[in-house]
């Protein structure tokens, strides 16, 4: 038995924010990461870690059968029925072979989710070896690097060098992620 698709699909499978749920060393970089950057007087709130297989599969999916518009320009999508099953999901992305309703009800999975770039299926969230974070601070932080040099940081982009030295390296393109890798 299915169920069609829609916004209720977005709070099943839910995504991790413990550190916990990473895999080490990977686990233990990001939070002597965040415990510097703490410790420094920023504030960081972790909104992702661990994205179950079944999350990634249905933020994936929506994504490509409600459209979108890639960074090359070119618009991507899928038919409803040309979506793959994945065992465990009984999801309808046909929603009962009715198109025009099938695609509505990807865009509310993808706003549900707050989906800014498409969903990888396959992602380091999936691997356990990233975590998507925001990091703010009221003036220019004084923070230990990795080997326990005091490095500034005025802005952001600051900070990348800093979190390379734990070993928690930024995705540029995608603001609040960090991995073992940069992907």
């Amino acid at each position: 038995m299915t169920e069609p698709s829609g916004a209720q699909w977005c709070a099943r499978f839910p995504t991790s924010t413990s550190l916990d749920d990473l895999v080490e060393p990977f686990r233990d970089r990001a939070k002597a990461f965040i415990a510097a950057l703490k410790a420094a007087g920023a504030f960081v709130t972790v909104s992702a870690t661990y994205r179950p297989a079944e999350r990634a599969y249905l933020m994936h999916y929506a994504c490509l059968v409600a459209g979108y518009r890639d960074t090359d320009g070119i618009h991507r999508q899928i038919a409803p029925a040309v979506a793959p099953a994945m065992a465990g999901v009984p999801i309808d992305w046909t929603c009962g072979g009715q198109d025009a309703l099938a695609f509505q009800r990807a865009r509310e999975m993808v706003a549900g989710y707050g989906i800014a770039y498409p969903a990888a299926l396959v992602s380091r969230h999936t691997q356990r070896r990233a975590v998507d974070m925001t990091i703010h601070w009221p003036e220019t932080l004084l923070v230990q690097d990795g080997n326990g040099v005091p490095r500034r940081a005025a802005t952001q982009q600051d900070l990348w060098p800093i979190g390379a030295s734990f070993g928690v390296h930024k995705l540029p393109s995608d603001p609040p992620h960090w991995s073992d890798d940069g992907h």
